[in-house]
């Protein structure tokens, strides 16, 4: 076996291990966030005119069409809410088969607590009226994601926290610094699943 051949499979074998690695922790950090889930109360009640539960999300909000953000509706039983935060994630990237990573498509945070509902194609202005603010996504911009999935038909999901107070953060904050920020202050959750292949 010559030199080359050996430096490829070597390098073949490290790709592999990096990807067993990958989809380990990616594993494990969902396995954290599932079980944080199912700790809070899941009273809230989310829908979208867009799409329907666990339906084909349309091309229009796809990286197929113009990637416009789906209408979105809460509703939540006594709610002392002070805020409301939304956090879109893909969970299956880049296959369902076999994900290596999360991808956040939308951070939004201190939405007002009269606020219910985000209109389709949401614009930075609009939430800027309704009060809200606007994290990084994974792309590292302040726009919502379209799904744009490489293979397979990919799950998002649409969460929809209700806090005790408006978060404290500094600078543009990526979902992490979201989620962190919402410990001990979420009084209930809900979700919406919308698919796209």
């Amino acid at each position: 076996m010559g030199i080359v051949t050996r430096i490829l499979l070597g390098l073949i074998l490290l790709f592999g291990i990096f990807l067993v690695v990958m989809q380990y922790r990616a594993s494990g950090q969902r396995e954290d966030e599932k079980a944080y889930l199912a700790t809070l109360r899941k009273n809230i009640t989310v829908l979208s005119s867009s799409f329907p539960p666990n339906g084909d999300m349309p091309i229009r909000c796809s990286c197929r069409g113009k990637q416009v953000s789906p209408a979105l509706t809460w509703e939540e039983q006594q709610s002392n809410a002070q805020s409301y935060a939304v956090i879109v994630t893909d969970y299956d990237v880049p296959t369902p088969m076999f994900s290596l990573f999360d991808f956040s498509h939308w951070v939004l945070y201190n939405i007002p607590a009269s606020v219910h509902g985000l209109p389709e194609g949401l614009t930075m202005e609009q939430m800027q009226l309704l009060g809200g603010k606007i994290g990084r996504n994974s792309a590292g911009t302040l726009t919502f994601i379209g799904p744009c999935p490489s293979a397979g038909r990919h799950a998002y999901v649409f969460r929809v926290y209700a806090l005790d107070k408006p978060l404290t953060l500094t600078g543009t904050p990526v979902k992490s610094n979201v989620q962190e920020a919402m410990k001990g202050h979420i009084l209930s959750y809900g979700e919406l699943r919308g698919y796209f292949e």
